[in-house]
């Protein structure tokens, strides 16, 4: 199947299950941020699990079919339309030689998924094809779609073994928690200022980390404390010196020197990849 690029959206990227095993050289795992939504989406073309997707951020690409082949949109926030008409959410669609696909913003979400059927032709970096950025550097530059650009796959020889994979699950924006490293470095003020208390998603905001507009203070004897850099990954919450928490997104950095006060359960990042600047959200204790 192929699928010209008409429009890029905002920022469209190719994204799988990322690069684990190598954060140990400074490498963050990345991949889709919604790995539910990635993995569904890829179930209802016959995909492998995790085969790349496109991940669409706040709008979303034109495309121009070349071939006739399978496609299917999982997320939130946006519609699929094909030749200018809407199509049912969560089923695969079809698509032929000629035809029109619109990913169309519906202006309450953040992020969607775009399974293409086949075997992507898609340039890799450690084992991955998803896009990373570090700095303004693009480590696969080709994982960042363009106007113009042509996404191939070829079809496979041998079909997968039928999935059973349940929709994702509803969103909601309650994310659990458990304790981190240095939870005991807030007072009872400051964790119930944290937890369960709306908190607001503030600029800047992105796959690295998400900003809230809290203003926390550690307990006093450790307010002036330096701790060493150590290990954080996706979901740590990190406090800053002013009291903003920072929950680590998948495109995060591997060390920190901030307090690490929560930890976000690993199904509940699915549930931040569709928070965007301005949205709110809860963290709850898992055993409270």
């Amino acid at each position: 199947m192929k699928l010209q690029f008409t429009t890029s959206g905002l920022r469209t990227t190719t994204q799988d299950l990322g690069r684990p095993g190598h954060t140990h050289m400074g490498v963050p795992i990345g991949g889709a941020l919604d790995r539910s939504a990635m993995r569904y989406a890829n179930h209802l073309v016959g995909n492998a699990l995790d085969t790349p997707v496109l991940e669409v951020t706040l709008s979303g690409p034109h495309l121009h079919c070349l071939e006739a082949g399978r496609v299917a949109l999982v997320g939130s926030g946006f519609d699929l339309l094909l030749n200018g008409q809407p199509q049912p959410a969560l089923l695969p669609i079809s698509v032929n030689l000629g035809d029109q696909l619109l990913i169309k913003s519906s202006g309450n979400g953040c992020r969607a998924y775009l399974s293409v059927s086949g075997e992507w032709q898609a340039e890799r970096w450690l084992g991955s094809a998803s896009a990373l950025r570090i700095g303004s550097h693009e480590l696969v530059p080709g994982a960042v779609w363009t106007r113009g650009d042509v996404l191939e796959t070829r079809d496979r020889s041998v079909n997968p073994w039928p999935s059973t994979l349940l929709p994702p699950q509803p969103l909601s924006n309650i994310i659990k928690v458990s304790p981190g490293p240095e939870y005991d470095w807030m007072d009872d003020h400051g964790r119930s200022q944290l937890l369960s208390k709306r908190i607001r998603v503030v600029d800047p905001s992105n796959r690295v980390g998400l900003r809230t507009d809290t203003q926390i203070q550690l307990r006093e004897e450790k307010r002036h404390s330096e701790m060493v850099s150590s290990g954080v990954q996706p979901g740590t919450v990190q406090l800053t010196h002013s009291g903003q928490a920072i929950i680590l997104m998948r495109d995060g950095q591997t060390i920190g020197g901030y307090p690490r006060v929560l930890q976000c359960e690993s199904r509940s990042l699915d549930q931040l990849a569709h928070l965007k600047v301005g949205d709110e959200l809860m963290l709850s204790l898992i055993d409270s």
